[in-house]
């Protein structure tokens, strides 16, 4: 959408409702006092149209419509995507739509109906339940640790380049660990996905924090074997209000059971040994 046809559709708004919403400033528009007062209703209003397209109001016990389902990134692409296959079988009349992100969604305003997340939510109007947890580590290509030696030890990192997340997901449990780890990395690439971090680090980039059970499944060398891995729990969400639809508590179900039947592969950090030299 053109500024010309936001900055009319503003006005239009504005003049409806006899109040000023934004106060204009040369980088852009703000929300004034008003404006911040109205946004809460308005996004509400939002959610419950969205919520509506989406089937809410019919019959509970209803296996049709659609279900939104938010994941990890690559949690989801390399073990929950796949394991919906059974679902999708079961109960061909529902319609998943599936958001793969780490940023926060929020369940209140029903922006998902059932959510995987490797933090748990302290805040909010949620069904919450552990469904297992999943090992993560630090990893490199062979090529790159044949290349450059391989970190045995934290000090040993200050040699090595690194792969990391965007500075504003630096409030993510695996970017503060990293950091833990390396008070002064050499971030040579960032990335605001882990898909990126994965793809980067295939590519012998650097070293980068990944699930163990993928970079295993990829021939990944894990690295800084004197530290112990990143272990995080796995958390399901749903919105308290979906918990009555039947297709939503069955995808629920169905997303807990892939995850716990895959236990043992998520915790498992070995992987291919790691070349003798070091560095």
């Amino acid at each position: 959408m053109s500024q010309a046809t936001v900055a009319r559709r503003i006005a239009a708004l504005e003049s409806s409702l006899k109040t000023t919403l934004f106060a204009k400033r040369p980088d852009g528009y703000v929300l004034s006092e008003a404006g911040e007062a109205f946004f809460p209703p308005a996004e509400a209003a939002e959610a419950q149209l969205l919520w509506l397209e989406r089937g809410a109001t019919g019959p509970s016990e209803q296996l049709t419509g659609i279900v939104r389902l938010a994941i990890p990134e690559l949690l989801g692409q390399h073990l929950i995507i796949p394991g919906l296959a059974g679902f999708q079988q079961r109960y061909p009349q529902v319609q998943l739509e599936v958001i793969a992100d780490v940023r926060p969604l929020r369940l209140s305003q029903r922006e998902a109906d059932v959510l995987v997340r490797l933090v748990r939510p302290t805040q909010g109007d949620y069904l919450v339940r552990r469904i297992g947890s999943i090992a993560l580590g630090l990893y490199g290509s062979r090529a790159y640790v044949e290349a450059h030696g391989v970190p045995r030890t934290a000090a040993d990192l200050e040699k090595h380049r690194l792969i990391g997340w965007d500075p504003v997901l630096a409030f993510l449990p695996l970017a503060r660990w990293l950091s833990d780890i390396a008070p002064e990395p050499n971030f040579v690439f960032r990335a605001h996905t882990m898909g990126a971090q994965l793809v980067a680090a295939e590519a012998s980039l650097g070293l980068a924090v990944l699930p163990a059970f993928i970079a295993n499944r990829l021939g990944l060398v894990r690295v800084l074997e004197s530290e112990p891995p990143f272990i995080s729990d796995i958390w399901l969400l749903q919105q308290s209000e979906s918990h009555a639809l039947t297709r939503v508590r069955s995808l629920a179900d169905h997303v807990a059971e892939t995850i716990t039947d895959a236990a043992p592969q998520l915790m498992n950090i070995a992987g291919p040994e790691a070349p003798v030299s070091s560095g």
